[in-house]
Formats: structure tokens, C-alpha cells, sequence
């Protein structure tokens, strides 16, 4: 038996205080051309930002999200390049919309209603005006953050007051100990914030946690070590660094020379009680050397994670 069919209307344009009126008309053109039913079948609402130039990589992670949470989403793109759209400069401009369907044999299911507005970075502050009449009643809402961390973040916090639960990625933060400090410091007033990047070190978690079945360690030893990593890796060393830190009663060094491209810390090495762990990222694995004074062992790998962008955020989703 075949799998459903997955079918993108046209793309409409409307000014965006007539977007209301351009979702009924979006609603008309997902009907079959047989006169048949189409419903809903979306389950939460979601806002994405992120800058104007990342816009291919924030659709291709709402493709990948549909499949597994349909959605009414809004992508606010972030565009300071002077003109924005067919709108004036510092305005809003026009929104373009476009839907997804899901067919299987006679069954229609609308799973994705996207309404995407180039704005310049002043203009989100009308955002919340304009995206809280059009958001679904009674579902969920997600806000995903795939831009650097505000400096004015009276923006960030009124989307964020709209939503119940709220989507890093501090892979894209310019100053990852800075940042992250505030973002924990929210979480400790209770704001419900998942990282990305944190979701991305889940394999060097358990291939931590497999090393150390492998040596001696008792809480007090002194233990010192050193995460390696590149520009794009930058937060993701200082939350394992701080992770480890927190566990072992210590401080790792980071070392900045790693590869640049890549979203993952190069390595890790940790050394106490005369044993040594060392975590080498080699893609698509993380090759790990444990070594202890009476033993030296063989090394092992543990598969670093497959998955998109979309696929992390839709895991953040659920864990929200």
C-alpha cells in the first residue's frame, strides 16, 4: 500500500492586515477538485525567526517538521537590507502564504499552514499585534529563536509571552558564554527553553557516560581536561564543559582551533585518577580511547546523530 501524498498550494501574497480574509481563500484552494472534504489536522501553532539570509535552511526545518507535528506557521524573516518585500522601508511587509495538504486514498489533511513576513529587526515589535488573532485556539505554542540572542530582548519576550514553551539555538549566539548565562539564568526563573545545541551533544553524553563504566572515578578526585572546538561549536563546548564541570567537581579548559564547520566540539579529554578519556569527533562517529594504569583499552564508536535541524526541533518540540 502506498504512503500519503504530500501536496504544496501555489503561493498567495496579501498585505498582511488582510491575512485573515488570505487563509480563508488558502482553506478554498486545498479543496479536492472533486468537491470533496479537506480538515485540519494541525496540532500546534509555531513562530520561527531567523535572519532573511538562513530563510532556505528555516523552511527546510518546517518541511521536516510537518511530517512528524503539523503546524500554522509563522516564519518571520528578518530583513534590514533596506527594502522589505513590497513594503516600505521599516514597515512590515506583504506576508506570503501557502499550505500543505496530506492525501491518503479519499482522506485529505491540511498539516501545514504557512504564513511567512519579511520584516526589518525594528518591526518585531508589531509582530505579537499581528500573530495573536491568528493563532489556532486551544493547541500549543512553540516559538523557535534560529537567530542570535536578542540585544533588545523586550522583542524576544513579547513572542515569547505568547508561547508556551520556547526553541534555541545557540549554535547561532555571538558570544556563547554571555548568552548562555542569560539563558540559564530565565530557566531558573522558570521559562521553558530548549537548546539545540544541546540536543546535538546527546551522543557525547553516552559516550561519556560508556567510558567512565570503563575506570574507577570517585567524587573529590582531582580531574582536569580540555574541550576542543571551532566557531560554530562554540556554545556546544561551553554547555558539555559546564555539564562535566558540574559532575566532576571541576573546570575544563576550552581550546578554540577546531574545525569551524562543525556543529559538534572536536574533543574531549578528561584525566584523573591516572586514567585518561578521550572523545574524538569523526564524522559520522565518535571514535573513544579509555586508558587507566592497568588497562588500555580498545577503542569503541558511538554513531553521532543523523538527524536535521527539523528533526532536533521537532524532537524540542515534543520534549516541550
Amino acid at each position: 500500500m502506498s504512503g500519503p501524498t504530500l501536496t504544496r498550494t501555489p503561493q498567495k501574497q496579501a498585505e498582511w492586515k488582510k491575512i485573515p480574509e488570505a487563509m480563508r481563500a488558502l482553506w478554498r484552494a486545498c479543496m479536492p477538485e472533486d468537491g470533496g472534504d479537506v480538515a485540519r489536522s494541525l496540532t500546534i501553532n509555531f513562530i520561527g525567526i531567523a535572519p532573511a539570509s538562513d530563510a532556505a535552511a528555516l523552511n527546510e526545518a518546517v518541511d521536516r517538521l510537518q511530517r512528524r507535528t503539523p503546524c500554522r506557521a509563522f516564519l518571520l524573516l528578518i530583513d534590514d537590507s533596506g527594502t522589505v518585500g513590497s513594503g516600505t522601508v521599516g514597515t512590515v511587509g506583504n506576508a506570503d502564504l501557502a499550505a500543505t495538504t496530506r492525501s491518503h486514498g479519499s482522506v485529505r489533511d491540511i498539516v501545514l499552514e504557512e504564513i511567512v513576513i519579511r520584516l526589518p529587526e525594528a518591526a518585531l515589535g508589531q509582530m505579537p499585534g499581528l500573530v495573536r488573532p491568528l493563532l489556532m485556539n486551544d493547541l500549543p505554542n512553540h516559538l523557535y529563536w534560529a537567530t542570535r540572542w536578542p540585544q533588545k530582548q523586550t522583542h524576544f519576550d513579547a513572542l515569547a509571552h505568547l508561547c508556551d514553551h520556547v526553541v534555541i539555538d545557540s549554535r547561532r549566539f555571538a558570544d556563547p558564554a554571555r548568552d548562555l548565562r542569560t539563558v540559564q539564568e530565565r530557566r531558573a526563573r522558570g521559562q521553558r527553553l530548549t537548546d539545540l545545541s544541546w540536543l546535538r551533544l546527546r551522543p557525547h553524553r553516552r559516550a561519556l557516560a560508556e567510558a567512565f563504566e570503563r575506570v574507577a572515578w570517585t567524587p573529590g578526585m582531582p580531574t582536569s581536561g580540555c574541550v576542543r572546538h571551532g566557531r560554530v561549536s562554540g556554545a556546544a563546548a561551553h554547555l558539555l564543559a559546564d555539564w562535566l564541570g558540574s559532575r566532576l567537581a571541576c573546570r575544563l579548559e576550552l581550546d578554540p582551533s577546531g574545525d569551524a564547520t562543525s556543529p559538534c566540539p572536536d574533543s574531549v579529554v578528561l584525566r584523573t585518577g591516572g586514567f585518561e578519556i578521550e572523545l574524538l569527533t569523526q564524522h559520522p562517529q565518535i571514535r573513544v580511547h579509555v586508558t587507566t594504569p592497568a588497562h588500555c583499552y580498545l577503542p569503541f564508536a558511538i554513531p553521532m546523530s543523523r538527524g536535521t535541524d527539523g528533526d532536533l526541533l521537532g524532537a524540542a518540540i515534543d520534549m516541550g
